[in-house]
């Protein structure tokens, strides 16, 4: 096989994992990095730091094409989107070079354990929101601004957009709609997940060979999956969005614990 047919292949699957990715973003508001790491890694053959980096770079597309369809359904809380974005940006860059340094076997458990408890009171409960949530006045900005600095360190830290931890925190604490709060966390990811990507390229950790096929990818499945999430009732979008954490929790924990252990 010539090296522009292995050019080829690796293009079209760049871009099936970016249509992946795009249609699980669009859906729940995430970037979709939670799933495109492990796929990077497994299928792409790239470092945990490379995935991580690659990640980030790429999901930007899911952000931008999702956003457009849950800014026009009027799902975009702007102004706390905007203050989350300002603590994010700092955050992410932080949690990037930690990153470059560190081990993430025990925080990714601790991540997967506290990733299924938020699940589990999703689905015992789903969270009914309205418009008339609490991140207003002078506390909703400070409220604001610690979620994005979360977002952003985890962004950061983990290659990911960070929209598992900015939905159920905007759903679950302060009683937005889960569109609405979907639709903010990809208006929060369109801002952490470049910011990430700029230090991890710094360091290295971008390979930009995969990122035209990702971002095609993420670019066609990310409005499709957006326009149904738009349809779907609430409660069953939340639970949905609860079922989606409990699956990658437990791929989270049992990539860790099989992991063999190097004295």
């Amino acid at each position: 096989m010539s090296a522009r047919d292995v050019a080829s292949r690796a293009n079209w699957a760049a871009a099936l994992a970016g249509l992946v990715v795009g249609l699980a973003g669009g859906l729940f508001g995430v970037g979709g990095g939670i799933l495109l790491v492990p796929l990077l890694t497994s299928f792409f053959s790239l470092t945990q730091h490379q995935a991580h980096g690659t990640s980030l770079a790429a999901i930007g597309a899911t952000a931008v094409a999702g956003l457009v369809v849950y800014g026009l359904a009027g799902n975009v809380a702007w102004w706390p989107a905007a203050l989350m974005s300002v603590a994010s940006v700092v955050a992410a860059r932080a949690g990037a070079r930690f990153a470059a340094r560190t081990s993430r076997e025990r925080l990714t458990l601790s991540f997967a354990v506290f990733v299924l408890l938020v699940a589990a009171r999703i689905l015992w409960r789903a969270p009914v929101g309205s418009a008339d949530h609490a991140l207003t006045g002078a506390s909703g900005m400070l409220a604001s601004l610690g979620v994005g600095a979360s977002v952003g360190m985890l962004s950061g830290y983990m290659g990911v957009g960070g929209g598992v931890i900015a939905v159920p925190a905007l759903t679950l604490l302060f009683g937005m709609p889960q569109q609405m709060a979907q639709g903010t966390s990809l208006a929060l990811i369109l801002v952490t997940a470049p910011f990430g990507a700029l230090e991890h390229h710094r360091l290295g950790n971008v390979v930009p060979r995969l990122l035209p096929g990702l971002m095609l990818g993420a670019l066609v499945g990310a409005p499709l999956a957006s326009l149904v999430a738009q349809r779907l009732p609430q409660a069953d979008l939340a639970r949905g969005f609860a079922l989606f954490l409990v699956a990658n929790a437990l791929r989270m924990g049992w990539v860790v614990l099989r992991r063999p252990r190097v004295a």
